[in-house]
């Protein structure tokens, strides 16, 4: 499944009525934008080690990178990253959660995996940013 599928259970989650599920929404946000970039990095040659901190090295390929797109890509997926932290490890109730956050979460990584499509669908674009990522 791509990363993009669990969108859908985003969007419900972040509908929901409970903490939990607007937890849920920022948690699968943040993963199914993580995918969708880890397969980008992929399919443009990039080859991530068995014991590499996978989640890491993504970040950072994007945030590194010269190109301000992919920067800016980059920016988002670190966001999401400390949000998803946030509400898998957090105990004790989060206010924030309940104030459209996941709604929020899950709009920009719909956002963003429309922002990387569109650099994949460019083939200018995407050989500028394939240039652009740290070695």
């Amino acid at each position: 499944m791509q990363g993009r599928g669990f969108l859908v259970a985003g969007r419900r989650l972040a509908a929901a009525p409970t903490e939990g599920d607007w937890r849920g929404a920022v948690m699968v946000a943040y993963y199914a934008l993580f995918l969708e970039c880890r397969e980008a990095l992929r399919r443009w040659g990039k080859v991530f080690p068995r014991q590499a901190n996978v989640h890491h090295a993504v970040r950072t390929y994007f945030t590194y990178a010269t190109e301000s797109a992919l920067k800016d890509i980059g920016d988002t997926l670190e966001r999401l990253g400390q949000l998803r932290s946030k509400a898998s490890y957090e105990e004790s109730p989060q206010p924030p959660f309940a104030g459209g956050t996941s709604v929020r979460a899950v709009r920009q990584a719909t956002d963003t995996i429309a922002r990387l499509d569109a650099i994949e669908a460019d083939p200018v674009r995407r050989a500028a940013a394939i240039a652009s990522l740290p070695p």
